[in-house]
């Protein structure tokens, strides 16, 4: 790969440590102005703020850590200067002791392992403040390495001999990631270390007890991802509050789009592209922005990690790629963490959530449940899993259509989408019997033929045995697609895009229902898009289907216009559907 011409800055994906940015000449969004919220008057002096995971609450926690820290008080021009706080000189930088603390190093395998773990998270955060204050003296060699409370209590003790200040600022970065692990896999494990008498909340009731009158903690700053644990954190310690709906954090995470826009020449030779920034914003916005965390919020956010986990892959590649086929590895998000929230909510209730999800409504609830205490009630109700769904990023806050008597959540994007229909094909389609039994007839798709007449019969088939009376009685277009998408996905030789993302000529972005693409990359490759069009069959009339064809062939004309497909043998067909049965396709000409 040759070098780009162009001095771009290096990609901080997977980076948290803000001090560095500078100096090793990275990439990054200024963040800082939040800084002034935490100032306020108003603000509570022990927020806890939640973000869903891989969206930069770490780097945000490290940036607080350098502005408010003594020991960065000699480099505070270095690190802060030409950002947006630099230049309100607010007198708070650099005037607290700052013990920050990691727990997404803690283990989950077992009851003991947690135990040693926290005591080891906990124990690192002291070391590193340790090392910033080399005269703090301190020493926890002759303690019981399980017990993290005794150490930081004895932390506390030793601090209160260092200075007489209060000035002791705790910072808890992913308070909650081990205990959510635990929850995936042992429920039991997680009420003994999240319930009464757990070492979760007496360590946070030992924060508390250093944070009342003629205690040394002055604030504190708390992330993590969703309220499950935040049971244990306020009993333990309830002077915390949850802010994270709160219209002044709304951009703390995540990527503006103005905050994009600067970035990615940055981080892409655009030049070299050939395409300018808004293009690249275009292709990147419906799959990965959407996020909006308060009903107040004037825009909406992006992923960051995957915002940067797909720049990193074009700037490797030297090509203007799709962001669909890239989403971060490390970001966690396969579907299973959604199918796991199911299987712990009320009977009924995901099936609720999957029949609201294909009707294409939004989820209304009257408040976020801040605060989910799965020690009282093994199961979420409709609220806690809403509320979930939402904090883990699965939904977000619609604006426009919240208001003080209740918010109404959605799918933040594409990616978010097509999770939802893959964890709802292998719950609603991929479990039933006859699902696997039942075959399609691909064999005119594999010839590259013009009649597929007996594959459209097999779909009729095919749709009839998996959905019952009562199912076709609400069917509707994204129930049809989800269902053909998982059959078509199981089969060999073809390759199958649900929804797929076009970029047509005059007319932007488009979406392909499915794009099925037969012998692909061979001598004999053939790509079939095909519209799908449902009519409920009390509504089925000859006027209400030729408007439908009429729509599909619109959009499949536009469809073949897009450039991935010129010089290819595509051919496209709409699909009509009432109830089960197809009642109209043929291959669209001119």
């Amino acid at each position: 790969m040759q070098e780009s011409a162009v001095k771009l800055l290096g990609n901080p994906y997977g980076e948290a440590i803000y001090e560095n940015f500078k100096s090793n000449n990275r990439a990054f969004a200024d963040k800082s102005l939040i800084i002034e919220s935490l100032e306020q008057t108003d603000m509570p002096r022990y927020p806890v703020l939640l973000r869903p995971r891989r969206f930069g609450k770490s780097t945000f926690v490290q940036m607080l850590k350098c502005f408010y820290d003594i020991s960065y008080k000699e480099r505070y021009r270095k690190i802060f200067f030409k950002t947006a706080i630099y230049s309100k000189k607010l007198n708070s930088h650099n005037s607290y002791h700052v013990l920050n603390f990691d727990f997404s190093r803690v283990g989950t395998q077992s009851a003991e392992a947690v135990r040693c773990s926290f005591f080891s998270a906990v124990a690192l955060g002291i070391d590193n403040f340790m090392r910033r204050y080399p005269d703090f003296e301190f020493s926890y060699d002759g303690l019981n390495k399980s017990d993290s409370v005794t150490l930081f209590n004895n932390f506390v003790s030793a601090y209160l001999r260092y200075s007489d200040q209060g000035r002791l600022y705790v910072m808890i970065d992913e308070y909650d990631n081990f205990a959510n692990q635990i929850l995936s896999h042992d429920s039991n494990l997680f009420k003994r270390i999240t319930g009464d008498g757990g070492f979760l909340k007496d360590f946070y009731a030992a924060i508390k007890a250093s944070a009342g009158d003629g205690g040394c903690i002055a604030r504190t700053f708390i992330t993590g991802v969703s309220s499950v644990s935040l049971d244990s954190l306020t009993s333990g310690f309830n002077i915390a509050r949850n802010v994270t709906a709160r219209e002044c954090f709304n951009n703390y995470a995540g990527f503006t789009e103005d905050e994009l826009r600067a970035l990615i020449p940055q981080l892409v030779d655009i030049t070299r592209l050939g395409v300018d920034v808004s293009e690249i914003l275009a292709k990147m916005k419906p799959v990965y922005d959407g996020y909006c965390f308060s009903r107040f919020a004037k825009n909406t956010v992006y992923n960051s990690s995957m915002c940067l986990y797909y720049l990193d892959e074009m700037r490797l590649a030297n090509e203007f790629l799709s962001p669909e086929q890239y989403t971060d590895p490390a970001s966690d998000h396969d579907g299973s963490k959604l199918r796991q929230l199911f299987t712990i909510a009320e009977d009924g209730l995901a099936d609720v959530v999957i029949d609201t999800y294909l009707s294409g409504n939004d989820f209304f609830v009257s408040n976020l449940a801040e605060n989910i205490n799965l020690n009282e009630s093994e199961i979420y109700d409709r609220t806690q899993l809403l509320s979930m769904l939402y904090y883990l990023g699965y939904l977000t806050i619609d604006p426009e259509r919240s208001s003080k008597d209740g918010l109404a959540l959605k799918i933040p994007n594409i990616f978010m989408s097509k999770l939802f229909a893959r964890c709802v094909s292998e719950m609603r389609f991929r479990s039933n019997v006859a699902f696997t039994r039942r075959s399609l007839d691909i064999t005119p798709l594999l010839k590259a033929s013009d009649d597929i007449s007996t594959f459209v019969s097999s779909c009729t088939d095919f749709l009839t045995g998996i959905f019952s009376n009562q199912v076709l009685s609400h069917m509707n277009e994204m129930a049809l697609n989800l269902a053909l998408f998982a059959k078509l996905e199981s089969l060999e030789g073809l390759l199958v895009e649900l929804q797929k993302s076009l970029m047509v000529p005059g007319e932007g972005e488009k979406y392909a229902d499915l794009v099925i693409t037969a012998n692909h990359r061979r001598s004999k490759e053939c790509i079939y898009i095909i519209e799908l069009k449902y009519v409920a069959k009390n509504e089925t009339s000859a006027a209400k289907i030729e408007k439908l064809r009429r729509e599909a062939a619109r959009q499949l004309r536009a469809y073949r216009s897009a450039l991935e497909f010129k010089g290819r043998n595509v051919k496209s067909y709409p699909m009509i559907f009432s109830g089960s049965g197809c009642v109209y396709c043929r291959k669209l000409r001119g």
